[in-house]
């Protein structure tokens, strides 16, 4: 099972953790929802920068 951690890149490029273990990610609206290995949802306005699928790493921008 691939699980991955999930940043937030500020203006900055500063990391902000927010989420690890996350099993999917949906997009409602203008927000991505991530929901972890638990099935609890975390709620980000933002959009996918981009993903390192060999680290497992997810990076959100704000918008």
């Amino acid at each position: 099972m691939c699980l991955s951690t999930v940043y937030l890149v500020k203006q900055d490029q500063e990391k902000e953790l927010l989420c690890k273990n996350v099993a999917s990610i949906t997009r409602e609206k203008d927000q991505l929802v991530l929901k972890n290995v638990l099935g609890i949802p975390t709620t980000v306005k933002g959009e996918i920068s981009h993903v390192d699928l060999v680290e497992n790493f997810v990076y959100v921008r704000p918008i």
